[in-house]
């Protein structure tokens, strides 16, 4: 619901040392920034069958490499996109952990997004996604993790 009047105070904002304004999140309860970043991961490929590694923009594979931070981050999102309606599951890790600390299924989807994610990312902490299979194959996959700079 939103409030018709908002004084300055009820905004709640601050600036951080990069400059960057921050508002108060009260869902997370956390200062976030109000623009959005994101990082892609995805392949350019067709018929995919076998469990792999997504590429970074760059045209590399995750595990080699990954997304950094260059500030600390809150992601707040994630969306999966392929071409044809698949059986699959998307894994993002952080810092070359085999820990998952999201992963999104598509039952014969072509898609799916989730939102209202808390997940702090430090400076310095990297990104990688994992592509598991779980039946028939998978034309170029795509998964877009939305960030918000966090105070």
């Amino acid at each position: 619901m939103l409030r018709d009047t908002i004084t300055p105070s009820q905004l709640n904002i601050k600036q951080d040392i990069n400059g960057v304004f921050l508002f108060y999140d009260t869902t997370r309860n956390k200062y976030l920034s109000s623009s959005r970043e994101s990082f892609s991961f995805g392949l350019n490929n067709r018929n995919i069958s076998n469990n792999r590694w997504l590429m970074v923009t760059s045209g590399i594979y995750s595990n080699l490499s990954g997304y950094r931070t260059y500030r600390n981050a809150t992601i707040t999102s994630l969306s999966v996109q392929t071409k044809n309606q698949s059986f699959c599951i998307f894994y993002i890790r952080k810092n070359g952990s085999e820990s998952n600390i999201y992963n999104i299924s598509l039952n014969n989807e072509y898609g799916k997004s989730l939102d209202n994610l808390d997940e702090n990312l430090n400076i310095n902490d990297y990104l990688q996604c994992y592509l598991q299979i779980t039946s028939g194959n998978v034309d170029y996959p795509i998964l877009l993790v939305e960030f918000a700079w966090r105070g």
